[in-house]
């Protein structure tokens, strides 16, 4: 997508040596109109590429978002800021909606603002191992941008205990989110900064 005449925008993710990951962010980026970078495991890496706004793309606060923010020298509002997203988000339930997790306040503050009834992670407490070993919900929905090794394991958890139980594919494959992504893109790139 360009801004104007010759305006790159670049998002930029963390990467992952998993293919699937690759192809989530490759099929998301030419859905959308828009580049795409990493800041490890995976080419072009943010370092390789010439951009006029780098967009870093990230859940919630945390190390990794941190980490793109220093790398790019732009800082973008994680998804838990974004208008509308607790809309969207309930708008693909019920379920039981599962976070990647980071210990940073900041996150946890976003996700219990949001109000969803139904909420596990994988990394902290409530885990998703340990909400499926008690109850299988009958959808549930990875708060995850890509398909990869965070999702593989969503999926692997979850079907381990709850055969049944169905669950979504991450955001970057899905039309709605896609929808909503190109909603909100004005928005976003009104509100990505330069940090210096």
């Amino acid at each position: 997508m360009t801004l104007g005449i010759n305006v790159k925008i670049i998002i930029v993710l963390h990467g992952s040596q998993d293919s699937d990951y690759v192809s989530s962010v490759r099929y998301f980026a030419s859905r959308v109109g828009v580049n795409y970078a990493f800041i490890s495991y995976a080419k072009p890496l943010v370092s390789d590429t010439i951009g006029d706004l780098y967009m870093p793309l990230f859940v919630g606060y945390g190390k990794d978002y941190e980490k793109a923010v220093l790398m790019t020298g732009f800082r973008t509002p994680p998804l838990l800021r974004w208008p509308r997203i607790k809309e969207f988000l309930l708008s693909m339930g019920p379920g039981l909606y599962v976070f990647h997790g980071d210990t940073n306040p900041r996150f946890i503050n976003d996700v219990g603002k949001l109000g969803l009834h139904d909420v596990a992670f994988l990394k902290i407490k409530q885990t998703l191992e340990e909400y499926v070993s008690n109850h299988c919900p009958d959808r549930v929905i990875p708060v995850v941008l890509t398909r990869g090794v965070i999702y593989k394991e969503i999926v692997n958890t979850v079907n381990s205990s709850c055969s049944k139980t169905e669950v979504l594919n991450p955001l970057f494959e899905l039309d709605s989110f896609i929808n909503y992504f190109k909603d909100v893109l004005p928005w976003l790139i009104k509100n990505t900064r330069p940090i210096g």
